[in-house]
Formats: C-alpha cells, structure tokens, sequence
C-alpha cells in the first residue's frame, strides 16, 4: 500500500471520529489499554502475597441460609423427674381424702323420680326441699340420720303414700292406695293419667295429663294453663274431672289421702 494512501486513510478516520464527537473516546480507549497493563504488570510485582479476590472475612451469607427459627432448650422442661421431685408416691388402694364433715343435707331425702323439678311450677306446685322430701308409693326420698351413741348409723327412709278414687264421674268409685309412681289411671288400658308422686311440699298430688284428654275441670291446678293441662296437682280431699277421648267418657278422680311415711325400710 502506497504511502499517500495510508495518509488518507487516517485523515479520512480522524475527520470521522471528530465530526461524530468520538475522538476524545477513542484517545480514552488507547490510553487505557496502554496503561493497565502497565499498572497490573507494576502492581504484582511491587506486593505478591497480595489477592486480587475477596478474603472470608468479606464475604456476606446469604439471608436464605439463615435459620428463620431458633430452637430453644430450656433446662429440666422435659425432663420428668425433676418437674415431679415435690410430689410423693401414694398407695391408690388406701384412700387419701377424707370428707371434712357431713353437709347439713346430709340427712335430708334423695330425689324420687321427677318430683324434685316440680320446685321450678308455680303457684300449688312450689315448694321447700325439707329434709322429708316427697315422692309417691313407688318412690322414695330417703337418707341416714345421726349417729347413734354407739357410733352406729341409722337409715331413715321419708316418704308419701297417696290414696285416691277414681270411676266414671256420677258413677262408682273404686279405691286406690298407696299408688305406685307411673301408674295409670283410671287403668292400664285407659292412660288418662299418670301418677308422678307429689310435690316437694307434700301437699299436692301431681299427674301427667295425656294428650287424649279433651278437657280438664274441677279444683286441681293445671300447669302450664288450665286450658292446655299438661300437669295436675291435687291437694287432699281435691278432685277433677277429665275427659277422656278414646271412650268419650269423662272420669272423676279425687285425692283422698295424702300420708307422710318414715320408716326404717325402704318403700315397696
């Protein structure tokens, strides 16, 4: 290649790179590549040891290899002897309490059947729960009385016995005693009414009214209303007509006794 043209050529060049504002970039460029390998060539030699990496004491873990829940082990929480050290061992077949004394009810009856929610009616059917309780000839509220002077104890039983009549109302009358809790009247066969024992107070006699009963009337207390008797209490010597609806016939029962029982044996 001629001189003149390599001439040409760089004149060509370094009127390009100027008018496009790219000669001090290029003089930038050729300057560098000139001087690092100077200054690396200088730099190595000048300290050995030294490393152009990152040392361990630099580096930076990362956050994803961190634990995000620290165990914690607190001394003797799992270890059972040590949380159990003030507990002694007991013999389970010799009995480790005793009663700090009877209650004041203690001698007072047991509930008979349902009688005792009979508390909650209102008006007859309330009622204080002595120490007597109440149920009917089937039912019992019984408890132990005081010690003797011997030390024994003596069971006591407190219970009522109802007697009634029941029949067709203006015809005759058959007796009934000492009514069992559950029985049926005026018969098994004909469910009018149910014996459910009586009151807490002792004073009434009470009766499950079945839903074939039309009608009920007479000087007994009906519970919830008197028009949807669901339950009747009768005091002694108090009477009630009901209407019967399967044999369309009205029955007639009256309350004649009401007794109050204590004895030492249990009610039959």
């Amino acid at each position: 290649m001629s001189g003149w043209k390599v001439q040409k050529f760089f004149g060509d060049l370094f009127y390009d790179l100027r008018s496009r504002n790219l000669l001090p970039v290029v003089i930038m460029l050729a300057i560098g590549i000139v001087a690092v390998p100077i200054l690396v060539s200088s730099g190595s030699s000048g300290n050995g040891s030294a490393s152009l990496g990152p040392t361990a004491a630099t580096v930076t873990p990362s956050p994803l290899a961190e634990n995000a829940v620290v165990s914690y082990h607190p001394p003797g929480l799992r270890n059972a002897k040590s949380r159990l050290n003030d507990l002694s061992a007991k013999n389970p077949f010799i009995q480790q309490f005793t009663n700090s004394g009877s209650k004041s009810g203690s001698s007072s009856s047991s509930s008979g059947g349902a009688l005792d929610q009979v508390t909650a009616f209102p008006g007859d059917f309330s009622g204080q729960n002595g120490s007597s309780g109440s149920s009917g000839g089937g039912g019992s509220n019984g408890g132990s009385g005081g010690s003797s002077g011997g030390g024994k104890t003596k069971t006591v039983y407190s219970y009522y016995q109802t007697d009634v009549t029941i029949g067709e109302a203006g015809g005759k009358q058959v007796a009934a005693h000492n009514l069992s809790q559950f029985q049926f009247l005026p018969s098994p066969d004909k469910p009018a009414l149910t014996y459910m024992g009586t009151a807490s107070s002792g004073q009434q006699a009470l009766f499950l009214v079945s839903k074939d009963v039309a009608s009920v009337g007479g000087s007994g207390t009906c519970f919830p209303t008197a028009d949807e008797c669901q339950l009747l209490g009768l005091n002694a010597s108090a009477g009630a007509d009901f209407y019967y609806s399967p044999d369309g016939k009205t029955y007639h029962v009256q309350v004649t006794r009401i007794k109050h029982v204590t004895s030492s044996k249990p009610p039959a």
